[in-house]
């Protein structure tokens, strides 16, 4: 399963690591870039919810290589495309596969294991994506200026990762669902949609750093080789506390405060790579931030629901986790265009994690709401 997160991950990247490339012959200009970018994300809006259906009914195998297996085909869709309506076709099939990734991804890992193997378990798998990310940065550039290569090398990896999760995998059988609360209390609303858009813009600042990186660094004189590999060190430096930054901060006892100040230093990263401080600096600060928020957002949430409401409200969750990732790297994208500055997107996604910083502020002002007496 995180081989398959690391093709995800490539997967998703495939596109800001070829972007210079893709202007003027796949897509037009640099807000159709964002176009591709987010519409990988898109289809998960419409699939999150209906995901637990899915997997009660199907089994987990079943979903888990339907995903992997929609990733291949969307991946070849993008490689054969001849123009730009036909590369988000293929950017939509590969996003509905990465939903139904993630999803039955995450459900498989909470089945299989439990007590203090999960926050590993669960870290190990989130830290593939990035990685995944990072691999795409540095590699996909040694391919020169054959884009179609680069894709085709995508979509086979895709397609590596579906054959070998066939031979190793033996999930769970369809089985009946267990009762569940089709949705939410009245009290649980306010902080899950908090965080709903602290996870959504914590990642679409990430994709907006990875996904526009390369193309700022090249405007400021570097070659596509050098810029890929600067940018991937954000996909890279992420990966030591990936699995481990969580539980640190959870045993600390401190685990929004350690949010916050990621978030802030994240914040200072991108304005100071916009602002021309060096990128060898500043890149892998801004990944390093980027770990421990990811598994302490994600535990935030689980706090935020009743048992009775986590499936329905993890469903809520990532419905907005895929808005966001729709809509914001193709406002970003916009905003460069309407601009005319290579650093524009870095500092709209330094915008993103203002905005998580609210909603945090919110999420804690509910949850302390609910703690106290009356």
């Amino acid at each position: 399963m995180a081989l398959a997160r690391i093709s995800m991950g490539a997967q998703l990247q495939v596109v800001g690591a070829l972007g210079p490339l893709l202007i003027g012959s796949l897509v037009a200009d640099w807000a159709a870039l964002g176009t591709l970018i987010g519409a990988y994300s898109l289809a998960g809006v419409f699939v999150a919810l209906p995901a637990g259906w899915l997997l009660a009914r199907f089994g987990d195998r079943v979903v888990l290589l339907g995903g992997v297996g929609l990733m291949a085909l969307g991946g070849v869709l993008l490689a054969l495309a001849p123009g730009f309506e036909l590369a988000v076709a293929g950017r939509l099939v590969s996003g509905v596969g990465g939903a139904l990734l993630t999803i039955a991804g995450a459900k498989m890992v909470l089945d299989r294991f439990s007590g203090a193997a999960v926050a590993l378990a669960m870290g190990l798998m989130l830290m593939a994506w990035p990685f995944g990310i990072g691999l795409a940065l540095l590699v996909l550039p040694l391919l020169g200026e054959n884009w179609r290569s680069a894709l085709w090398l995508s979509a086979g990896f895709c397609a590596v990762a579906f054959l070998l999760l066939t031979i190793s995998v033996r999930g769970a059988g369809p089985s009946a669902a267990s009762h569940r609360r089709m949705w939410l209390l009245r009290h649980e609303w306010r902080p899950l949609i908090a965080l709903g858009i602290v996870w959504a813009g914590y990642n679409a600042s990430f994709a907006v750093a990875v996904g526009f990186t390369p193309a700022f660094l090249v405007a400021n004189g570097m070659n596509r080789a050098e810029a890929g590999a600067l940018a991937s060190l954000i996909g890279f430096s992420i990966l030591p506390l990936q699995p481990l930054g969580g539980a640190i901060a959870e045993r600390l006892g401190r685990p929004l405060l350690v949010t916050v100040l990621c978030v802030l230093g994240m914040v200072a990263a991108l304005v100071a790579t916009s602002a021309g401080a060096p990128p060898w600096l500043t890149l892998p600060a801004f990944g390093l931030l980027a770990a421990p928020p990811s598994s302490l957002i994600m535990a935030f949430a689980g706090r935020a629901l009743s048992a009775e409401s986590r499936a329905f409200g993890m469903g809520v969750h990532y419905t907005l986790f895929y808005l966001g990732l729709a809509l914001l790297p193709p406002f970003a994208g916009f905003v460069r265009d309407l601009t005319g500055a290579p650093a524009a997107p870095l500092l709209t996604a330094a915008l993103f994690l203002a905005i998580c910083l609210t909603a945090l502020a919110v999420y804690s002002a509910a949850m302390r709401q609910r703690a106290s007496p009356g």
